[in-house]
């Protein structure tokens, strides 16, 4: 191979690691800037490796290119090469909606994916637990109740590996404001040997006392309250009202959830499961 078909070569591999370079830059910023899931894991270190793979690709071509200190290019066919590279350079342009559209696509298929496990799941527990799904739904604020949704929503993170926590939202009201709670594995009352027996905090509805470690402990519904966000209200509302019965999906930023409505004996509970998956894994 002659001087000047090397001076070629460098510059090829120069340029296919530059493009590389800013492909992989493309890829990750549009991934985090609309928080997509595609990769599998590790991307942070992935891109790091990446990066100082390319650059010493570039590095080795410069040296190589300096090295046989042949920087003019022969004028012969240069005008055929200017028109090649105009083609390689829309060719190269033209990638970058491709891959933009695989990410989004990926990106998709994952959080489909993902609905379809949670539905799954949900549907198979609540068809094989009839009888703690209607534990849950009798609800009432005391300690009894609070103790026993933790257990059952605890067993059911447990046994289904397809998310990581099971929470149950029911309708209440503290003073004449309607408001919802919130009751998961996490609200399990540890350390507590009873209910005090016939006390209330405040003398009404929105509070109870339990004997922790031999002293009188208050619990109150504010401890439990369910601050959605503005969807979540109106769909909540819309389900404690009787208006619909449909399943909630929702998906970002790696966090998905599932929230199911269930009715029994004129009361009403909003199941809900939720996820969290760091990397996109389609078929997860």
């Amino acid at each position: 191979m002659n001087a000047k078909k090397l001076v070629k070569a460098t510059n090829i591999v120069g340029m296919v690691a530059v493009v590389l370079l800013v492909y992989w830059v493309f890829v990750l910023i549009l991934s985090n800037v609309f928080g997509l899931k595609v990769f599998r894991e590790y991307i942070t270190e992935i891109f790091l490796m990446s990066i100082l793979g390319i650059f010493a690709v570039m590095a080795g071509a410069l040296i190589l290119n300096i090295m046989l200190n042949l920087t003019r290019i022969a004028e012969r066919g240069q005008e055929e090469e200017s028109k090649g590279g105009r083609k390689t350079l829309y060719l190269l342009l033209a990638v970058f909606p491709v891959l933009a559209a695989l990410l989004f696509g990926g990106n998709y298929l994952t959080v489909q994916k993902k609905r379809q496990i949670l539905t799954q799941s949900l549907e198979r527990i609540v068809k094989d637990n009839p009888s703690q799904i209607n534990a849950l739904a009798d609800y009432r604020f005391d300690f009894a109740y609070i103790k026993k949704a933790a257990l059952i929503l605890e067993l059911m993170s447990k046994e289904d590996s397809a998310f990581k926590a099971a929470t149950v939202i029911v309708p209440d009201t503290i003073g004449n404001k309607q408001v919802y709670l919130a009751f998961s594995a996490d609200s399990q009352l540890s350390g507590i040997d009873e209910q005090a027996p016939d006390t209330q905090g405040t003398g009404n509805d929105n509070d109870f006392v339990v004997t922790r470690n031999g002293n009188k402990e208050t619990i109150s519904k504010t401890q439990y309250l369910y601050a959605p966000n503005l969807s979540e209200r109106e769909y909540l509302q819309r389900v404690f009202a009787g208006q619909t019965n449909e399943i909630r999906y929702e998906a970002k930023d790696g966090n998905y959830s599932l929230c199911h409505p269930y009715r029994q004996n004129g009361k009403t509970i909003v199941l809900c499961f939720s996820d969290y998956q760091q990397y996109g894994k389609i078929g997860s």
